[in-house]
């Protein structure tokens, strides 16, 4: 039986190990996402976040010679940003106290430690994606009512 907890969520995945990136993509979809896009850098992520809207970003936190935060930190001080509110979960293999500190003065909304397994990769994306969700359709329905 297929999964449709993540139905309906358009979800970025900024991995810059192909296998991974595939790996991530594969368990998204088993979950019920049907809208994923994936990049392997962070000027190939800038330009899809430039291009679409998402609903949440899997950033892994070291890409091939650069640190994954420099994304969000972008993300988040450019105001005008169609995605500059979208939920942010960060893939890392340590979770020191330092990084995850990191990970959250960047904007962060959560950090997981690799390997994920798929039922917690789900509910995390959930619980990132929840409070700005239920915000968007508040506000969605004030504005209908008008």
């Amino acid at each position: 039986m297929v999964s449709t907890v993540l139905r309906g969520l358009r979800i970025l995945v900024v991995e810059d190990v192909p296998a991974l990136r595939q790996l991530i993509c594969r368990m998204i979809e088993g979950l019920g996402c049907e809208s994923i896009a994936a990049a392997g850098t962070i000027a190939d992520a800038w330009a899809l976040l430039n291009a679409q809207k998402f609903d949440a970003l899997l950033l892994d936190y070291q890409l091939a010679g650069e640190v994954g935060l420099k994304l969000v930190t972008r993300l988040r001080a450019d105001c005008v940003a169609l995605n500059h509110d979208l939920s942010v979960v960060v893939l890392t293999g340590q979770a020191d106290a330092a990084r995850v500190c990191a990970c959250k003065a960047a904007g962060a909304d959560a950090i997981m430690i690799k390997p994920v397994q798929p039922d917690v990769l789900g509910a995390r994306i959930i619980a990132a994606t929840a409070p700005r969700l239920d915000t968007a359709r508040h506000a969605g329905r004030a504005y209908a009512s008008s």
